[in-house]
Protein backbone atom coordinates (compact mmCIF):
# COMPACT_ATOMS: atom_id res chain seq x y z
CA UNK A 1 0.00 0.00 0.00
CA UNK A 2 1.33 3.51 -0.72
CA UNK A 3 2.56 5.66 2.15
CA UNK A 4 -0.29 8.19 1.95
CA UNK A 5 -3.01 5.54 2.09
CA UNK A 6 -1.20 3.65 4.85
CA UNK A 7 -0.69 6.71 7.03
CA UNK A 8 -4.29 7.80 6.53
CA UNK A 9 -5.49 4.37 7.62
CA UNK A 10 -3.35 4.52 10.75
CA UNK A 11 -4.65 8.00 11.60
CA UNK A 12 -8.30 6.95 11.11
CA UNK A 13 -7.90 3.90 13.36
CA UNK A 14 -6.19 6.02 15.99
CA UNK A 15 -8.96 8.59 15.85
CA UNK A 16 -11.62 5.95 16.28
CA UNK A 17 -9.95 4.78 19.48
CA UNK A 18 -8.99 8.09 21.07
CA UNK A 19 -11.47 10.86 20.21
CA UNK A 20 -15.10 11.60 20.89
CA UNK A 21 -17.65 11.32 18.10
CA UNK A 22 -17.87 15.02 17.16
CA UNK A 23 -14.12 15.56 17.07
CA UNK A 24 -13.65 12.26 15.22
CA UNK A 25 -16.10 13.29 12.50
CA UNK A 26 -14.53 16.73 12.14
CA UNK A 27 -11.05 15.29 11.61
CA UNK A 28 -12.18 12.47 9.31
CA UNK A 29 -14.09 15.01 7.21
CA UNK A 30 -10.81 16.87 6.64
CA UNK A 31 -9.02 13.83 5.19
CA UNK A 32 -8.51 13.83 1.37
CA UNK A 33 -9.54 10.15 1.02
CA UNK A 34 -12.81 8.23 1.30
CA UNK A 35 -13.44 6.94 4.81
CA UNK A 36 -16.36 4.68 5.76
CA UNK A 37 -17.10 3.18 9.16
CA UNK A 38 -18.92 -0.15 9.07
CA UNK A 39 -20.76 -1.93 11.86
CA UNK A 40 -22.35 -5.36 11.32
CA UNK A 41 -22.70 -4.91 7.56
CA UNK A 42 -24.01 -1.33 7.77
CA UNK A 43 -22.10 1.81 6.83
CA UNK A 44 -22.75 4.08 9.82
CA UNK A 45 -20.52 6.96 8.73
CA UNK A 46 -18.99 8.40 5.54
CA UNK A 47 -16.64 11.37 5.64
CA UNK A 48 -17.06 14.54 3.58
CA UNK A 49 -14.87 13.31 0.72
CA UNK A 50 -16.94 10.11 0.43
CA UNK A 51 -20.26 11.96 0.62
CA UNK A 52 -19.12 14.36 -2.10
CA UNK A 53 -18.15 11.50 -4.45
CA UNK A 54 -21.49 9.80 -3.76
CA UNK A 55 -23.25 13.02 -4.74
CA UNK A 56 -24.93 13.46 -1.36
CA UNK A 57 -25.76 16.84 0.13
CA UNK A 58 -24.09 17.95 3.32
CA UNK A 59 -25.80 16.71 6.43
CA UNK A 60 -26.15 13.73 8.69
CA UNK A 61 -25.22 10.38 7.12
CA UNK A 62 -28.11 7.89 7.01
CA UNK A 63 -26.88 4.33 7.81
CA UNK A 64 -27.35 1.91 4.94
CA UNK A 65 -26.11 -1.59 3.92
CA UNK A 66 -22.48 -1.64 2.82
CA UNK A 67 -23.45 -3.33 -0.46
CA UNK A 68 -25.49 -0.22 -1.38
CA UNK A 69 -22.40 1.98 -0.98
CA UNK A 70 -19.58 -0.18 -2.35
CA UNK A 71 -20.53 -2.72 -4.99
CA UNK A 72 -18.36 -5.82 -5.13
CA UNK A 73 -16.50 -5.09 -1.89
CA UNK A 74 -14.43 -8.23 -1.25
CA UNK A 75 -11.44 -7.64 1.04
CA UNK A 76 -8.30 -9.26 -0.30
CA UNK A 77 -9.27 -8.90 -3.98
CA UNK A 78 -7.33 -5.83 -5.12
CA UNK A 79 -6.51 -6.05 -8.81
CA UNK A 80 -2.92 -7.01 -9.75
CA UNK A 81 -2.25 -3.62 -11.37
CA UNK A 82 -2.61 -1.79 -8.02
CA UNK A 83 0.19 -1.14 -5.55
CA UNK A 84 -1.94 -2.09 -2.57
CA UNK A 85 -0.75 -4.74 -0.14
CA UNK A 86 -2.25 -6.19 3.00
CA UNK A 87 -1.34 -5.18 6.54
CA UNK A 88 -1.60 -6.91 9.88
CA UNK A 89 -5.07 -5.44 10.40
CA UNK A 90 -6.31 -4.82 6.89
CA UNK A 91 -6.90 -6.35 3.48
CA UNK A 92 -6.74 -4.55 0.11
CA UNK A 93 -9.83 -4.41 -2.08
CA UNK A 94 -11.28 -2.88 -5.21
CA UNK A 95 -14.97 -2.07 -5.66
CA UNK A 96 -17.41 0.21 -7.50
CA UNK A 97 -18.96 3.26 -5.88
CA UNK A 98 -22.33 4.31 -7.41
CA UNK A 99 -22.93 8.06 -7.25
CA UNK A 100 -26.45 9.44 -7.28
CA UNK A 101 -25.94 11.16 -10.62
CA UNK A 102 -25.57 7.76 -12.30
CA UNK A 103 -21.76 7.71 -12.40
CA UNK A 104 -19.96 4.52 -11.42
CA UNK A 105 -16.54 5.11 -9.86
CA UNK A 106 -13.91 2.36 -9.46
CA UNK A 107 -12.29 2.66 -6.02
CA UNK A 108 -9.59 0.75 -4.18
CA UNK A 109 -8.25 0.81 -0.67
CA UNK A 110 -7.96 -1.11 2.57
CA UNK A 111 -10.62 -2.83 4.66
CA UNK A 112 -9.50 -3.06 8.29
CA UNK A 113 -11.32 -4.89 11.09
CA UNK A 114 -11.39 -2.92 14.34
CA UNK A 115 -13.45 -5.32 16.45
CA UNK A 116 -14.25 -8.80 15.18
CA UNK A 117 -16.75 -9.52 17.94
CA UNK A 118 -18.89 -6.48 17.13
CA UNK A 119 -18.09 -6.66 13.39
CA UNK A 120 -16.71 -3.14 13.27
CA UNK A 121 -14.39 -2.04 10.46
CA UNK A 122 -12.92 1.06 8.85
CA UNK A 123 -12.79 1.31 5.05
CA UNK A 124 -10.26 3.73 3.57
CA UNK A 125 -10.36 4.15 -0.21
CA UNK A 126 -9.50 6.40 -3.12
CA UNK A 127 -10.46 6.44 -6.83
CA UNK A 128 -8.73 3.54 -8.56
CA UNK A 129 -7.47 2.78 -12.05
CA UNK A 130 -6.94 5.28 -14.82
CA UNK A 131 -10.57 6.29 -15.45
CA UNK A 132 -10.83 9.61 -17.27
CA UNK A 133 -13.45 12.17 -16.34
CA UNK A 134 -14.61 12.27 -19.98
CA UNK A 135 -15.99 8.72 -19.78
CA UNK A 136 -18.71 9.31 -17.14
CA UNK A 137 -19.49 12.65 -18.79
CA UNK A 138 -19.95 10.82 -22.09
CA UNK A 139 -22.27 8.28 -20.45
CA UNK A 140 -24.32 11.12 -18.94
CA UNK A 141 -24.67 12.67 -22.39
CA UNK A 142 -25.64 9.35 -23.98
CA UNK A 143 -28.31 8.57 -21.37
CA UNK A 144 -29.65 12.12 -21.55
CA UNK A 145 -29.99 11.83 -25.34
CA UNK A 146 -32.10 8.66 -25.29
CA UNK A 147 -35.69 9.62 -26.24
CA UNK A 148 -37.21 6.88 -24.06
CA UNK A 149 -37.52 7.30 -20.29
CA UNK A 150 -34.65 5.50 -18.53
CA UNK A 151 -34.30 4.53 -14.88
CA UNK A 152 -31.38 2.66 -13.27
CA UNK A 153 -32.15 0.92 -10.00
CA UNK A 154 -30.06 -0.88 -7.41
CA UNK A 155 -32.15 -3.16 -5.24
CA UNK A 156 -35.40 -1.20 -5.15
CA UNK A 157 -33.71 2.21 -4.95
CA UNK A 158 -33.52 4.56 -7.91
CA UNK A 159 -29.94 5.47 -8.76
CA UNK A 160 -30.48 7.49 -11.95
CA UNK A 161 -33.21 8.82 -14.25
CA UNK A 162 -32.74 10.67 -17.53
CA UNK A 163 -34.53 13.87 -18.70
CA UNK A 164 -37.03 11.81 -20.73
CA UNK A 165 -38.15 10.14 -17.49
CA UNK A 166 -38.86 13.56 -15.99
CA UNK A 167 -40.77 14.58 -19.13
CA UNK A 168 -42.89 11.41 -19.08
CA UNK A 169 -43.65 11.09 -15.37
CA UNK A 170 -43.18 14.60 -13.99
CA UNK A 171 -40.64 13.69 -11.29
CA UNK A 172 -37.28 15.44 -11.25
CA UNK A 173 -34.15 13.32 -10.79
CA UNK A 174 -33.78 14.68 -7.24
CA UNK A 175 -37.34 13.65 -6.37
CA UNK A 176 -36.89 10.01 -7.37
CA UNK A 177 -33.25 9.37 -6.38
CA UNK A 178 -33.20 6.78 -3.61
CA UNK A 179 -36.94 6.18 -3.99
CA UNK A 180 -38.91 3.09 -5.01
CA UNK A 181 -40.36 3.10 -8.54
CA UNK A 182 -43.08 0.70 -7.46
CA UNK A 183 -44.39 3.31 -5.03
CA UNK A 184 -43.87 6.25 -7.36
CA UNK A 185 -45.22 5.25 -10.78
CA UNK A 186 -47.02 1.89 -10.44
CA UNK A 187 -50.79 2.26 -9.91
CA UNK A 188 -52.37 0.25 -7.12
CA UNK A 189 -54.27 -1.85 -9.66
CA UNK A 190 -50.97 -2.86 -11.31
CA UNK A 191 -49.02 -3.93 -8.20
CA UNK A 192 -49.54 -7.67 -8.82
CA UNK A 193 -48.44 -7.25 -12.42
CA UNK A 194 -45.32 -5.43 -11.27
CA UNK A 195 -44.53 -8.24 -8.81
CA UNK A 196 -44.62 -10.73 -11.70
CA UNK A 197 -42.30 -8.49 -13.68
CA UNK A 198 -39.79 -8.42 -10.80
CA UNK A 199 -39.98 -12.20 -10.54
CA UNK A 200 -39.31 -12.58 -14.27
CA UNK A 201 -36.31 -10.27 -13.96
CA UNK A 202 -34.87 -12.32 -11.13
CA UNK A 203 -35.27 -15.54 -13.11
CA UNK A 204 -34.33 -14.45 -16.64
CA UNK A 205 -32.39 -11.20 -16.21
CA UNK A 206 -34.68 -9.33 -18.61
CA UNK A 207 -38.39 -8.78 -19.24
CA UNK A 208 -40.80 -6.73 -21.36
CA UNK A 209 -44.36 -5.67 -20.66
CA UNK A 210 -47.11 -3.45 -22.03
CA UNK A 211 -48.55 -1.83 -18.94
CA UNK A 212 -49.96 1.34 -17.39
CA UNK A 213 -47.95 3.71 -15.23
CA UNK A 214 -48.90 6.76 -13.18
CA UNK A 215 -47.39 10.23 -13.43
CA UNK A 216 -46.63 12.56 -10.52
CA UNK A 217 -49.99 14.32 -10.90
CA UNK A 218 -51.92 11.02 -10.99
CA UNK A 219 -52.50 10.70 -14.74
CA UNK A 220 -52.29 7.22 -16.28
CA UNK A 221 -50.06 6.56 -19.28
CA UNK A 222 -49.79 3.46 -21.46
CA UNK A 223 -46.17 2.35 -21.80
CA UNK A 224 -44.01 -0.41 -23.20
CA UNK A 225 -41.57 -1.37 -20.44
CA UNK A 226 -38.26 -3.08 -21.18
CA UNK A 227 -35.98 -4.14 -18.31
CA UNK A 228 -32.58 -5.80 -18.22
CA UNK A 229 -29.81 -6.52 -15.74
CA UNK A 230 -27.16 -3.90 -15.02
CA UNK A 231 -23.82 -5.72 -15.08
CA UNK A 232 -20.73 -4.33 -13.37
CA UNK A 233 -17.57 -6.34 -14.11
CA UNK A 234 -19.79 -9.29 -15.00
CA UNK A 235 -21.81 -9.21 -11.77
CA UNK A 236 -25.45 -8.09 -11.54
CA UNK A 237 -25.62 -4.79 -9.68
CA UNK A 238 -29.17 -3.71 -10.49
CA UNK A 239 -31.49 -3.16 -13.45
CA UNK A 240 -31.94 -0.72 -16.32
CA UNK A 241 -35.57 0.05 -17.19
CA UNK A 242 -36.81 1.93 -20.25
CA UNK A 243 -40.35 3.22 -20.80
CA UNK A 244 -41.84 4.12 -24.18
CA UNK A 245 -45.26 5.74 -24.40
CA UNK A 246 -47.61 3.76 -26.66
CA UNK A 247 -50.62 6.05 -26.81
CA UNK A 248 -50.19 6.48 -30.57
CA UNK A 249 -50.25 2.71 -31.08
CA UNK A 250 -53.35 2.42 -28.87
CA UNK A 251 -55.08 5.11 -30.92
CA UNK A 252 -54.16 3.30 -34.14
CA UNK A 253 -55.56 -0.01 -32.80
CA UNK A 254 -58.78 1.79 -31.80
CA UNK A 255 -59.03 3.35 -35.28
CA UNK A 256 -58.51 -0.06 -36.93
CA UNK A 257 -61.21 -1.61 -34.73
CA UNK A 258 -63.54 1.30 -35.52
CA UNK A 259 -62.91 1.00 -39.28
CA UNK A 260 -63.50 -2.75 -39.13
Amino acid sequence: MDIAAGSTHAVSVNLLENTDSAQQQQILDALPVLVFLERAGTVVFANAEARQMLGLAEGKWIPCPVEDVLWGLLPGTAEPRTLLTGTRQGSPFHATLPARNGRLWPVEGTYSILDGEFREAVIVAHPGGQQQTSKPRLMDDVLSSIPNAVAIVHGRRVLYTNPAFTQMFGYTAEEVEGGNLRKLIVPETRQDENALLEKALEQDGRASLDTVCMTKNGELVDVCLLAGALLIEGAKAGYVLTYREVCERKQMEFKQQHDA
